[in-house]
């Protein structure tokens, strides 16, 4: 049986708090308190929990953007916390990242082209591949390649992730960390973008761990769900499982926060 694609193993992580008084400690936030999970290859992971219950501390230590208290982040095997500098910089390759605001993530003073290609670029890749492998995940994602020239400020919210999503994708990536990848589009935009990250799955194999505060965006893309509360899972089951018998306080009270869909208006 091959080993899991991610696996993360006891993961922790505390932070120290501004001293309040000389004669005492400074005070600890615990943001993550053990948390321990697999995806499979192909698979799709939903993190979903209230804001403060360390969903974003997760997404950064599996990035490896932070270093943990406790624990490990496996990628293929390879303990990313523990890789020196070189070879972590190669690891990146295999795993990348889609933030939730689709305004400020990408830079207002550099071309598409150069946005997307970013990735490639700190991989040392030559530039006539960034610009042709630029051109290929825009068209993968719906747009063109004539739009590499352009400029952020010239596309919506809706296409500005698509291009997030593109420069997810440049480096052929095995995991794909979503961070509340929908939240900041408007509700008729985001189905559009969610459908497009399922059918890059279908396409490229690719594995998702999507992070969100909404249930209803993880039952659309994700095959697991975790629910995590104050740094820890507190359940974790198939989507379908969790909606129709949720087992924990905690997920049904998530549950009945997801709004009703309005009932259609009688004829006047």
């Amino acid at each position: 049986m091959n080993a899991p694609l991610l696996q993360v193993e006891g993961l922790a992580r505390e932070y120290t708090l501004p001293r309040e008084k000389l004669t005492q400690p400074p005070p600890k936030v615990h943001a993550l308190n053990g948390v321990s999970f697999t995806i499979e290859a192909g698979r799709s992971l939903g993190i979903v929990g209230e804001s403060g219950s360390g969903k974003s501390t997760l997404a950064r230590l599996v990035m490896a953007l932070d270093q943990p208290t406790a624990g490990r982040v496996r990628l293929l095997g390879r303990d990313l916390h523990a890789l020196p500098r070189e070879e972590l910089r190669q690891a990146r390759r295999d795993i990348q990242m889609v933030f939730q605001d689709p305004y400020g993530s990408l830079d207002p003073r550099q071309t598409i082209g150069r946005i997307v290609a970013e990735p490639l670029a700190a991989q040392g890749a030559p530039r006539d591949e960034q610009h042709q492998r630029a051109a290929d995940v825009l068209a993968s994602v719906g747009l063109r390649a004539s739009d590499l020239g352009k400029y952020p400020h010239e596309f919506s919210g809706g296409q500005r992730q698509r291009i997030a999503i593109a420069r997810a994708l440049i480096t052929r990536p095995r995991l794909i960390v979503a961070d509340e990848p929908v939240s900041a589009l408007d509700v008729s935009v985001q189905a559009q973008v969610l459908n497009l990250m399922q059918d890059l799955q279908a396409e490229f194999g690719i594995t998702y761990m999507l992070i969100s505060h909404d249930l209803a965006v993880v039952h659309h893309l994700c095959d697991e769900v975790a629910v995590l509360r104050e740094g820890l899972i507190v359940e974790q089951g198939p989507p379908e499982r969790l909606f129709r018998d949720a087992r924990h306080p905690y997920t049904r009270a998530l549950l009945e926060a997801v709004p009703e869909p309005e009932p259609p208006r009688a004829a006047g």
